[in-house]
């Protein structure tokens, strides 16, 4: 287990070198890890996103037939301002028993740990009895654009894994579902003047308060229809206004205006079907007014992504496979989201349990202790042993 501690942290230091920001190309770290899997003979296919920069990546150890596990992990990593951290944020460092770097914890730490055990995998392939995938993705962090691709790749490739751990740092707690995430653009388009004499003018700004009041007063309806029987906190589709911009001066009639908000549903809540009353309210109320004074008027809902929710599924084979390996600790559910969705949503069987701690990431000097490492080899050491047993 020495080893494979050097290992993963050696892996770790060169996977956290790479600054793979979301929404930035990923080609390098996509790179090295399939140099790194085609050196010890293991298969690699690379989904390119349709820009031809970001990439997925799907590797599969064991036998070619249905079933088996997926190993799933994101490539990309939040920004890191340096003026935030002690040292270089994409330099790992490690001190006191902590391994400090942008994407340590979420969640290159446990693609280092996945790829420490890959020697072992593939030294045992032959006495597998179930295959075993791995599925790094590109952008979870903006919107799990790459987990997005993946039920189409799985279905043209005719792979047809029975589980997915999705690897977040969950202190190495089992998850069992989440909410999902409708991510949304409103571009408001009016008409420009001088703010002494606003006759004949579209005031986008106004407009756009309008909307947003009709969105929080949608939040407050939800808000007072709490789901008793759900186990998410809180109970209800929530709602949200993140970030506004819009106009010149003071002195001039805003001719735009642009917010970005989102739904987040319940797994069996119509995230669609909320947009869709927040549509219609555009269609029927905010334009005729707007469209009365200037015909060229208008307001565009814009889906910047969507993320499905994890279905809380405490009896599943994703969760009995953790609490035979690791815990009997009762599954929970979580209300942000994860890649999870997307693989549930093709039939897979998802859990969402790593290593680390959720207080860990997303801020400056962001770590993974070394004894979380060593949890996660732990755990991945007795999946090597589960697949390859006659049981």
């Amino acid at each position: 287990m020495r080893d494979l501690q050097a290992t993963a942290e050696a892996l770790l230091a060169d996977l956290v070198g790479f600054p793979s920001v979301t929404g930035t190309p990923n080609g390098a770290i996509v790179g090295y890890i399939k140099d790194y899997l085609e050196n010890l003979n293991i298969p690699v296919r690379i989904d390119a996103h349709e820009d031809g920069e970001r990439f997925n990546l799907f590797a599969t150890i064991g036998p070619q037939i249905d079933g088996g596990i997926v190993l799933s992990g994101h490539t990309d990593v939040v920004p890191a301002n340096s003026a935030g951290w002690t040292a270089d944020p994409f330099t790992l460092r490690k001190q006191d028993g902590r391994l400090y770097g942008r994407g340590a914890v979420d969640m290159k730490g446990f693609l280092a740990i996945a790829l420490a055990l890959a020697p072992l995998f593939k030294q045992a392939e032959g006495e597998m009895r179930l295959p075993l995938h791995y599925a790094f993705t590109f952008d979870e962090e903006v919107g799990s654009f790459g987990a997005a691709q993946m039920p189409a790749f799985l279905q043209k490739h005719q792979i047809k894994p029975a589980i997915a751990i999705i690897g977040e740092p969950t202190g190495m707690r089992p998850f069992i579902g989440h909410k999902g995430g409708l991510e949304l653009i409103a571009e408001l388009y009016g008409t420009a003047g001088h703010a002494s004499d606003p006759r004949g003018t579209v005031n986008s700004i106004y407009y756009a308060a309008r909307l947003i009041r009709f969105i929080e007063e949608k939040a407050k309806s939800l808000a007072a229809r709490p789901n008793a029987q759900s186990p998410f906190d809180p109970p209800y589709s929530t709602l949200s206004v993140g970030r506004i911009e819009g106009g010149e001066a003071r002195n001039i009639i805003p001719s735009s205006c642009r917010f970005l908000w989102e739904i987040r549903p319940l797994p069996d809540d119509d995230a669609h079907a909320i947009l869709a009353e927040i549509q219609h309210f555009v269609d029927q109320h905010l334009l005729p007014e707007m469209r009365a004074i200037h015909a060229d008027a208008r307001i565009e809902l814009i889906i910047d992504s969507w993320c499905p929710g994890m279905q809380a599924r405490p009896d599943s084979a994703a969760a009995a496979l953790v609490a035979r390996l690791w815990t009997n600790a009762a599954p929970q559910v979580v209300s942000f989201g994860t890649d999870g969705g997307h693989f549930q949503s093709a039939g897979i069987e998802t859990i969402v349990f790593g290593p680390g701690g959720m207080t860990e990431m997303h801020q400056p000097d962001e770590f993974i202790s070394c004894a979380a490492i060593a949890e996660g080899l732990q755990f991945l050491t007795a999946l090597h042993g589960y697949m390859v047993s006659d049981q």
